[in-house]
């Protein structure tokens, strides 16, 4: 879970399988990168135009590349 104090970057993804979910967060978790998922009810869906449910996910700044590396890896996967 990213810090209260920082609600750290929202990650728009184009991953909307759910096999590809798990892998992308099997991963993120394997790397150690706390993240939260948004979804399509919440705030951070409407704030990222997010409407074919699309994974979405707010991970901290400082890991934000990293991230952004794993996500990108599994979309380039599909």
């Amino acid at each position: 879970m990213v810090d209260d104090g920082d609600p750290g970057v929202l990650i728009q993804t184009g991953i909307n399988n759910p096999i590809a979910i798990g892998l992308a967060a099997s991963l993120l978790q394997e790397a150690g990168i706390p993240f939260f998922v948004t979804d399509q009810n919440s705030t951070a869906q409407q704030e990222s135009g997010n409407a074919f449910g699309w994974w979405n996910v707010r991970v901290p700044r400082e890991r934000e590349a990293e991230a952004r590396e794993i996500l990108q890896s599994v979309e380039d996967s599909k």
